[in-house]
């Protein structure tokens, strides 16, 4: 019995020996760049890689005194010790988280966040020129808890005047950080183009303002102040304004989403006064310096008095 394998091998070796025979015979051709293959793929892959491309992109993100991640135009910065995040996205966007288990973040060209002088303070601004500050000044202690978060596009505000946007805890700028507060609350919400605009919580504890609203005047928005438990809430025309504060538990509302004019109210100078204006474009004052005074307005009039 022939092998199948010895069958293979032999034809094989006839196959190589053919191969050789007409390499052998074949004319030798002179090197040709245009044909040459290795030429060819060396072209291909030079015109294949493109140029590194230019960075765009802004951030830094410090940890507990440790810069985690920085490229671009972005700043932010915490004290080792601390255990705070601050994240700065975006160009010229700032983020400082300086108090003790604080949370800042800037995410917008020219942003600005800071959270500090006490613990757990959050800041959050997130827009062009978005401007938040919850807690007090760097070193003090007593502003704990604090909240500031400013969503919407606002104009740069040129020095001496209050930046637009959102600030809890202390009344940092008209009083040097002086006044201390924990556990307040102060939200801006629209596109400002005023100056001093949006939502202030200051001066007590547990203070809330919301401002959900546009401002182009100044010194508009949303302030609970002075005292504790204060609550001013805007939800309406552009230039709305809510103020309660100068004493305890206190509410300043305005509810008017679809209205055309501004509308504002006020309440306090005491303790438990409300002061509404509701679905409607008008003004509601309970500012008498008594105890459980109030004043609302409605599209079906106006109601004062004390409860």
């Amino acid at each position: 019995m022939v092998s199948t394998r010895g069958i293979a091998g032999l034809g094989m070796l006839a196959v190589g020996l053919g191969v050789a025979a007409a390499v052998a015979h074949s004319p030798v051709a002179s090197a040709d760049s245009s044909s040459d293959w290795s030429s060819s793929i060396d072209s291909l892959l030079s015109g294949a890689v493109p140029a590194p491309a230019t960075s765009t992109l802004d951030l830094d993100i410090s940890f507990d005194g440790y810069q985690l991640f920085q490229e671009g135009n972005a700043s932010a910065g915490t004290i080792t010790g601390d255990y705070s995040l601050a994240i700065a996205d975006g160009d010229g966007a700032s983020a400082s988280a300086l108090g003790t288990g604080g949370f800042a973040y800037a995410d917008g060209s020219d942003a600005s966040a800071y959270s500090g002088g006490g613990t757990g303070d959050v800041a959050e601004a997130e827009g062009t020129h978005a401007n938040v500050q919850a807690g007090g000044e760097f070193g003090d202690t007593g502003s704990n808890d604090d909240t500031a978060i400013d969503i919407g596009n606002n104009d740069p505000v040129p020095y001496p005047f209050i930046p637009d946007g959102a600030y809890a805890g202390s009344d940092y700028f008209e009083s040097g950080g002086t006044e201390t507060g924990s556990g307040d609350t102060a939200i801006d919400i629209g596109n400002n183009t005023g100056e001093e605009d949006g939502a202030d919580a200051f001066g007590g504890n547990d203070n809330t303002a919301i401002a959900d609203a546009s401002y182009t005047n100044s010194d508009s928005g949303a302030s609970a102040f002075d005292g504790n438990d204060n609550y001013a809430s805007v939800a309406g025309p552009e230039n709305s304004g809510a103020l309660a504060g100068g004493g305890d538990s206190n509410i300043a509302y305005v509810l008017d989403p679809f209205g055309s004019t501004a509308s504002d109210a006020y309440s306090g100078g005491a303790n438990f006064d409300l002061a509404a204006v509701l679905l409607t474009d008008n003004s509601a004052s309970a500012t008498t310096g008594a105890d459980y005074a109030y004043d609302i307005v409605t599209a079906l009039g106006p109601e004062a008095g004390t409860f």
